[in-house]
């Protein structure tokens, strides 16, 4: 009996070393295969934004890469570069992935999605930019897809200025107006809503020399476009008192051009920003207090109104602020002391204005008030303007937070 048994042992052993053995060797046959599919599959996207590729060998940059750039792959046949990216819009935490394919002359060659999943379809738009350069002079945002066709934009940037960087191509020719139209986010920043695209309206003034004046839509100020002596500017000036001027070439001339300064000062409207404002301020404070509009320099972003408060309580400033929510601007107040610590908040309207947009959020105002109170700029975290199922509406208050904490900063500078 036991010598039957030893026999069954030594039969399945014998079954198993068997087996063992055919499978190594379908391994060592198969996994070759197996790994030349997984790379085929992995450079799918790449072969077909450069069909004509005759392999890709990875690149590594010596200096800091921006986050959207999840590869870079250089065709060892010379044709180009391909570049996997991966971007997410204000609009969705969902990231939106392609790869783009740039040929040596710097022009794109082809695009790819791999991954996208709005609920909105970007149609052709990523076909458009095939055949642009750096320059993408001849792309537009995407109707109806306005924050993810900004993201996508903003990525493909991010490609164009790494591979210009590493010499593997040349850079593109902007024109005048896409020059213009690149400083007006730079020089006004308060004025752009979620999607990074700055709102602004069409402002009648008149006068020599002057070819575009604009009024940012949520009162932070305003943007001109002169001719001075044969030159071209574009100046800023903030409704709090900032004024900054650029030549075509990026220097900043401010300091050189102190009569076109004044001028668009001169330009601006300020005074009926603050007389609007002053009533959304006056209810944040205590009854009887007065307000006198305050300037301060080189502050251009959400703050559309600073005063300073004469009453018998411990407010020192008042500042209106208008960042953008979903859609539209809020009216944020924030009243600080003299130590820099906020003793007030107050939204002039509903904080959450888009309700028929925001439908999973749930929010006590007055305490969420209250959770502002007390900051300095060295305590302030998002954390404290967090709103569960509204998160723009929160990041606007955030950024206005930053703001106030600047220009009160700024203030003490003067």
């Amino acid at each position: 009996m036991k010598r039957e048994a030893w026999k069954s042992i030594a039969v399945l052993t014998s079954i198993c070393l068997v087996v063992a053995v055919l499978l190594a060797a379908v391994n060592h046959v198969t996994a070759p295969i197996i790994e030349d599919s997984a790379a085929t599959g992995a450079q799918a996207s790449l072969y077909a934004v450069l069909p004509n590729a005759a392999g890709f060998e990875e690149e590594t940059p010596g200096g800091e890469v921006p986050e959207t750039i999840t590869g870079i792959f250089r065709d060892t046949g010379g044709s180009g570069y391909a570049v996997t990216l991966s971007t997410s819009s204000s609009y969705s935490a969902t990231p939106m992935t392609f790869t783009i394919g740039i040929g040596t002359d710097g022009k794109i060659i082809g695009v790819e999605m791999t991954g996208y999943a709005e609920s909105k379809d970007f149609g052709d738009y990523p076909a458009t930019y095939v055949g642009q350069d750096s320059a993408l002079s001849g792309v537009d945002l995407y109707a109806g897809v306005t924050y993810s066709s900004t993201a996508f934009r903003s990525a493909v940037e991010d490609a164009f200025s790494v591979l210009i960087e590493l010499g593997g191509i040349a850079q593109g020719n902007k024109t005048e107006e896409q020059i213009i139209e690149e400083y007006k986010p730079l020089l006004l920043p308060g004025a752009l809503n979620r999607a990074g695209t700055p709102k602004l309206e069409e402002y009648a003034v008149s006068g020599d020399g002057i070819q575009q004046a604009l009024r940012a839509a949520n009162d932070v100020g305003y943007l001109y476009v002169l001719e001075d002596g044969g030159e071209t500017f574009v100046a800023a000036v903030s409704s709090t008192g900032g004024a900054v001027c650029m030549d075509l070439e990026g220097k900043d001339v401010t300091a050189e051009q102190e009569a076109l300064i004044k001028r668009v000062q001169e330009l601006s409207d300020t005074d009926s920003i603050h007389e609007k404002n002053k009533t959304a301020a006056a209810r944040a404070l205590t009854e009887g207090a007065v307000l006198t509009p305050v300037s301060v320099s080189g502050q251009f972003g959400t703050v559309s109104s600073i005063y300073s408060v004469s009453d018998a309580g411990a407010a020192a400033y008042a500042m209106v602020c208008t960042p953008y929510g979903y859609r539209n601007p809020m009216k944020l107040v924030f009243v600080l002391n003299g130590n820099g610590e906020t003793v007030g908040f107050r939204s002039a309207d509903e904080l959450i204005q888009e309700s028929d947009y925001y439908t999973n959020y749930s929010l006590d105002e007055s305490v969420y008030a209250a959770g502002l109170i007390g900051v300095t700029a060295g305590t302030a975290s998002e954390d404290l303007t967090l709103i569960s199922g509204a998160t723009m509406t929160g990041d606007g208050v955030w950024t206005a937070l930053q703001d106030v904490f600047a220009a009160y900063e700024a203030l003490g500078a003067q």
